[in-house]
């Protein structure tokens, strides 16, 4: 894995990556506005809900890392209709007709929006395991389930695919200015994210499903088989910060 597109690449996760993969891989940054620090990199600007804008835009890459969408659970459902279900269908056709081996996808702890809502009010004290079966509550979170319905059936077609169920990172990289369970329980710091992601692309998979999340002590996610298959190994934990 060589050359490495990034989609949504003017994003908080999206800038993260850039400075974290800048200096090991040739990169190509995807979005709709211009990215901070792009430096020298090759940057396109485009409307991935555009289908007739694609046509062969991701051809060369190794990798393709798809972040972009919207990533507010309260917009209208219309939004995320356009840029987390039909943008997202559009870029995975494209990477598969240009050849991409591999998609990463911005997957979410919303994939178990139910279950961490009643692991929070202390209904469930069992932790959240990658196999328990989706609970959306919203349309974003319906997008991530949507998102890895499609990478399955993308890895059947013989292209790798890693859904990492990212937990919340913030641009100023500390949980404390985001005060409450919720934040203490599915905290990902930018080492750790960067982290899960570089495991990605360097893995040898079919269709691989992975927490993006530090080790909080708080947590609700069982991170064994996330350790064990993607070898992700955090280590930051959101209580080191309040």
């Amino acid at each position: 894995m060589k050359k490495i597109g990034i989609t949504g690449a003017a994003g908080n996760i999206g800038t993260t990556h850039t400075e974290a993969l800048r200096d090991k891989y040739e990169l190509t940054l995807f979005d709709l506005k211009e990215t901070r620090g792009k430096g020298s990199l090759k940057f396109i600007k485009v409307d991935l809900a555009e289908r007739n804008r694609l046509n062969g835009i991701f051809k060369g890459l190794d990798c393709l890392i798809h972040l972009a969408g919207n990533p507010r659970p309260d917009v209208p459902a219309e939004v995320t209709i356009k840029n987390n279900f039909i943008a997202t269908s559009y870029v995975f056709q494209q990477a598969l007709e240009d050849n991409v081996k591999k998609i990463i996808f911005a997957s979410s702890n919303f994939y178990h929006q139910g279950s961490v809502s009643e692991a929070l009010s202390s209904r469930s004290k069992r932790l959240i395991t990658l196999d328990m079966p989706p609970t959306p509550g919203c349309p974003y979170a319906e997008s991530k389930v949507f998102a890895e319905t499609i990478g399955r059936h993308l890895s059947y077609l013989g292209m790798q695919f890693i859904a990492l169920r990212i937990g919340w990172t913030v641009p100023e990289d500390d949980p404390s200015l985001y005060a409450g369970e919720y934040m203490r329980a599915v905290f990902c710091s930018k080492r750790d994210l960067a982290q899960a992601f570089l495991k990605a692309i360097e893995i040898n998979t079919g269709f691989l499903a992975a927490y993006a999340v530090s080790k909080n002590t708080k947590g609700v996610f069982d991170l064994a088989e996330t350790r064990k298959k993607l070898g992700f190994d955090p280590q930051d934990d959101a209580e080191k910060y309040f």
